[in-house]
């Protein structure tokens, strides 16, 4: 509502015909947001208001604030408008197999890819469009890929709702130079990412890999921060991808023998996808792969769900032994101290020894998890600043591997989850704001399973490897796919079926 001010023609009143245009306002406001979802050939508008904070006109599909401000008034608050866009096609870039330096003989500079990805799909797929990235590289289809590949549906379905799509892709290696299982989320491009994860140090190497999949060229810069803050590096600061291709950057040429890396990329100009692809060796022994998916902007409440202790299976099994306990990554962007908390929760919500500290901004910090009992953990972070955050931990059985588990977005509605191949796959789903919540998990072949979750707890439900799922009646519930075998560990955080239809905020 519009607030007023005397000054020099006295105090300001609201005439009856204006309250009424206001409470009319209000009366369709709460009308739209309790609207169903249209059925199938239903008219759904262009754009939907959901929330006003001023009387608004809709004429045509246009919609105008109406001023009501009477003479005298001297500032007006900036409204809020929650809108909900029209969607348009929704992309998703799954990165492809596992990218290192120095393999070609021919070139060592040269990337070379590693194994064939197993990719799965979920949502409305009738009109799925499906590009290689690079041209020059083998065809991809909805099972696997040889190279980075671009996945478009359309926006909206022919009923004019949002369309809802998923892409994931895993990767299993097992050769001379590499092997271990990775799994990793197919995204959106975007203007920034953040990359927490990966190191240099002795026994590991880390590649940077930046796709753009536009017909045009991207330039974007990079910035590589440890515990000593900002690594000048001049080299990354101003990258071209060209159209329709990709960029291998070594972080061992930028940041060397550091195992606290983080890694920030900015596109000047176009959108892009990064990852991180890292491998490890034990001497001579391949002993883990990850391709390491980007974050969202740093926030001030994270959360981190799934995270193994010691182990997750009988060690009499053999299946999965940790070799030493997980570790928390964070960073703070800036120059600012940061209070963190990290309240440590089991999977039936119960508190563990919580964690405390003050980071120095724009300096990476790692925290061991250690003391903890068996089990698995969701972590809840809380910064009086932005951070990122990523914790690592590793698996050792018949063969080694190591995961990097990464913040779950708090989810509601339905959703869509693939899940490509890999060992004994869960859906862990985890409470974001000490409730207790229900959800419906649904197959592809339409069975139906009701799902609990504590108040702050975590359960997880066995799925099948190659399968597509819905989930409806999420409220603020974070999902993450997670995948556990002899030696290898993996999670996917799962993220909305269809960003770019989310409600937003206009503030005008």
């Amino acid at each position: 509502m519009t607030t007023c001010s005397a000054r020099e023609h006295g105090e300001a009143t609201m005439t009856p015909d204006e309250s009424t245009v206001i409470a009319e306002a209000r009366a369709a406001d709460d009308a739209a947001r309790e609207t169903p979802r249209p059925a199938a050939g239903g008219r759904r508008p262009i754009w939907r208001v959901l929330s006003v904070g001023a009387a608004l006109v809709a004429v045509g599909g246009v919609v105008a604030a109406v001023q009501l401000a009477p003479e005298g008034v001297l500032s007006t608050p900036a409204n809020a408008v929650l809108v909900s866009p029209v969607a348009s096609a929704q992309e998703r870039v799954c990165p492809g197999p596992l990218t290192l330096l120095g393999l070609a003989t021919d070139d060592p500079t040269l990337p070379a890819t590693l194994g064939t990805t197993s990719i799965r799909l979920a949502g409305d797929l009738d009109e799925l469009d499906i590009e290689p990235i690079v041209q020059s590289t083998p065809a991809a289809d909805e099972q696997q890929a040889l190279a980075p590949v671009r996945f478009t549906v359309p926006g909206m379905a022919e009923d004019g709702a949002p369309t809802e799509f998923g892409a994931a892709q895993t990767l299993e290696l097992a050769q001379p130079s590499a092997a271990g299982f990775a799994a990793t989320s197919c995204r959106m491009p975007s203007a920034e990412q953040w990359l927490v994860g990966g190191s240099t140090a002795e026994g590991s190497s880390t590649q940077l890999v930046i796709v753009n999949p536009a017909d045009r060229a991207a330039e974007v810069r990079v910035t590589v921060t440890t515990a000593d803050g900002t690594v000048q590096a001049p080299t990354i600061r101003e990258i071209a991808v060209p159209a329709s291709s990709r960029e291998v950057v070594s972080l061992e040429g930028v940041a060397p023998d550091r195992g606290d890396l983080v890694v920030q990329v900015e596109a000047v100009s176009g959108s892009v996808i990064s990852t991180l692809h890292q491998t490890r060796t034990s001497g001579a022994t391949p002993s883990g792969i990850e391709i390491i998916g980007a974050q969202d902007a740093p926030s001030t409440s994270l959360s981190i769900v799934g995270v193994p202790s010691t182990s997750t299976a009988s060690e009499a099994e053999g299946t999965l032994v940790l070799e030493r306990g997980a570790t928390l990554r964070v960073l703070a962007p800036g120059d600012e101290e940061t209070e963190l908390s990290v309240a440590v929760r089991d999977a039936a919500g119960t508190s563990l020894e919580p964690i405390s500290l003050t980071i120095q901004g724009g300096r990476t910090t790692e925290i061991p998890l250690t003391g903890y009992p068996i089990g698995q953990y969701t972590l809840e972070i809380d910064a009086s600043h932005p951070v990122v955050a990523s914790v690592q931990t590793t698996a050792t059985a018949t063969t080694s591997d190591l995961a990097w588990y990464q913040p779950v977005p708090a989810l509601s509605g339905s959703q869509v989850v693939a899940v490509p191949n890999g060992p004994s796959p869960k859906l862990q789903l985890a409470d974001a704001d000490g409730v207790e919540k229900t959800a419906t998990l649904i197959a592809d072949d339409g069975t139906e399973t009701q799902i609990a979750v504590p108040a702050h707890g975590t359960t997880s439900v066995d799925v099948e490897a190659g399968r597509e799922y819905r989930l409806e009646g999420l409220d603020r519930v974070s999902v993450q796919l997670a995948y556990a075998g002899d030696g290898q560990l993996a999670a996917i955080p799962i993220s909305a079926s269809n960003p770019l239809a989310e409600v937003i905020t206009v503030y005008r």
